[in-house]
C-alpha cells in the first residue's frame, strides 16, 4: 500500500521537525539563562569582592 508508506513517512518527518524546533528553543532558553548567570557572576565579583 503506497499511501500507508507515504503517510508514515510524513508523520515521521513532522515528528522529527517538531523535535528539532523544540530542541532549538530549549537551547536558546539555556543560552539566555547562561548569559544572565554570567552577568550576575560578573556583578557579584565587581561589587562583592570579599565573598
Amino acid at each position: 500500500l503506497p499511501g500507508k508508506f507515504f503517510r508514515r513517512y510524513f508523520q515521521q518527518q513532522h515528528t522529527t521537525r517538531c523535535s528539532a524546533l523544540i530542541a532549538l528553543q530549549l537551547r536558546r532558553i539555556g543560552d539566555k539563562w547562561n548569559l544572565q548567570q554570567r552577568i550576575l557572576n560578573l556583578f557579584s565579583k565587581l561589587f562583592c569582592p570579599g565573598t
